[in-house]
């Protein structure tokens, strides 16, 4: 976490990936993988039924936290990253207009469960039971 004189820029989210991870090689030796991440955030109450309301998020993961994205996250998985907020501007080539996307960077990403398409169940012998 960077903390820069009285300045905080700290994201944490848990949320479903909703397609597979995007992989590009920049350069010689970095890699970026960019994820879309929903979340749900509740919006009130109508005739008293939640009602919610989802949220996507671009992340990217870095060189090796991206290698590691790269095999463990899947389209569906639930993952928990905690990076901060980054703006990039760019000037629309037709247009002419100044453009803003922000992303999450992240700087941890936590898989916290598989997605359901994958076989990820797998069977670990009881130690008490096993026989010698």
């Amino acid at each position: 976490m960077r903390i820069v004189r009285g300045t905080l820029n700290r994201v944490e989210l848990i949320g479903w990936v909703g397609a597979e991870p995007d992989v590009k090689n920049i350069g010689k030796d970095n890699k970026v993988c960019s994820l879309n991440i929903s979340t749900k955030r509740m919006t009130g109450r109508t005739n008293g039924v939640m009602q919610v309301e989802s949220e996507w998020m671009t992340v990217e993961l870095w060189d090796r936290l991206a290698d590691r994205c790269i095999k463990s996250v899947h389209r569906g998985s639930r993952v928990m990253v905690l990076g901060s907020l980054l703006t990039r501007t760019w000037e629309d080539r037709e247009s002419g207009q100044r453009r803003y996307r922000t992303i999450v960077r992240a700087e941890e990403c936590l898989v916290l469960s598989a997605s359901e398409s994958e076989d990820t169940h797998e069977e670990v012998e009881d130690p008490e039971s096993a026989t010698a």
